[in-house]
């Protein structure tokens, strides 16, 4: 079993699909690394992808059972919090969207308590 992992500051869990397939890692974006990982990087962004103050970065190890997920500063070293400023509530609607279509795609499952 995958390990369980939270978005900093969200209260929902996620885990890897049991039924994950490579291919599905491929389709949404997730680029193999030299060492055999899987890493996905995606701006949160409101109007251009170029401005966006914060991404969401994922890694999933080689043999599928390890994920981590993160949201970071537009320059990938400092954690965010985006559910803590009302402002940036159109950032974690494009979240919860990335979110919907990572597990209706089958690549992660939200852990219910």
């Amino acid at each position: 079993m995958a390990n369980i992992v939270m978005i900093n500051g969200d209260n929902r869990r996620f885990t890897l699909n049991p039924d994950l397939k490579l291919y599905a890692l491929i389709d949404v974006g997730f680029v193999k690394t030299a060492k055999g990982n899987f890493n996905y990087e995606h701006p949160l962004y409101n109007d251009s992808p170029y401005n966006a103050p914060t991404k969401l970065k994922m890694t999933i190890n080689k043999d599928l059972s390890n994920l981590t997920m993160v949201i970071t500063d537009r320059n990938g070293l400092q954690k965010v919090n985006i559910f803590k400023n009302k402002a940036l509530a159109p950032t974690v609607e494009l979240l919860d969207f990335i979110l919907k279509d990572l597990i209706e795609r089958k690549i992660l499952v939200q852990v219910e308590d």
